[in-house]
């Protein structure tokens, strides 16, 4: 035990080691629960329906473009209604990130802070998505959504529907694709509707 000349002085040592260890328990507690908020959060990053299905499908000649996907990942039409939504959903498809659509943007009303946030400001460092059906076939737009890098090897945006050849990818986001087969149908069928 560490002795002073007096009481009042022991008093405060002891007082001071008192609040060191409390400190002390605090901080590993808080680091304790941080870490496990942070793996419990972590853990959710891939689960707005990512999909560990990927379709087998084989690349031909495009017209416009060097390949196409010609037939669908599913063997139907997918849905235009549900493609808008894959399409501006922030953590899926979100097109909008960096492509502008004159149609999506037109469903922002001034003053909506709901409908501003889920379809205004979009990013600009992409093409418009304006006309895109009146310039590439619908096999060349399934190939865009697919694996654009297939088509344009160094463009940064993203495959929608390749599970492997990623690099520095999150623990719980290996082997998923970013759409589903029956998502990307959706995608392309909305990007159908958008000629001039």
């Amino acid at each position: 035990m560490i002795t002073f000349g007096s009481d009042a002085i022991q008093g405060g040592v002891r007082d001071m080691w008192r609040n060191a260890i409390s400190l002390a328990v605090a901080l590993a507690f808080a680091l304790t629960t941080t870490s496990a908020f942070a793996q419990a959060k972590k853990k959710e990053r891939c689960k707005d329906g990512e999909s560990e299905k990927v379709a087998n499908y084989t690349p031909v000649k495009g017209v416009n473009l060097d390949w196409m996907i010609k037939e669908s990942l599913t063997g139907k039409d997918g849905d235009p209604k549900a493609g808008l939504k894959w399409m501006t959903h922030r953590r899926l498809g979100n097109c909008i990130a960096c492509h502008a659509v004159t149609k999506i943007q037109a469903l922002a009303k001034p003053g909506d802070s709901k409908s501003l946030k889920a379809y205004g400001f979009p990013g600009e460092i992409a093409p418009t998505l304006d006309g895109v059906a009146d310039r590439y076939t619908i096999g060349e737009l399934r190939m865009l959504v697919v694996d654009p890098k297939k088509i344009f090897p160094d463009t940064i945006m993203p495959a929608f529907h390749k599970n492997t050849g990623f690099n520095r990818v999150i623990g719980d986001c290996k082997g998923l694709a970013i759409l589903s087969p029956e998502r990307v149908e959706d995608v392309v069928a909305y990007l159908k509707t958008l000629k001039q």
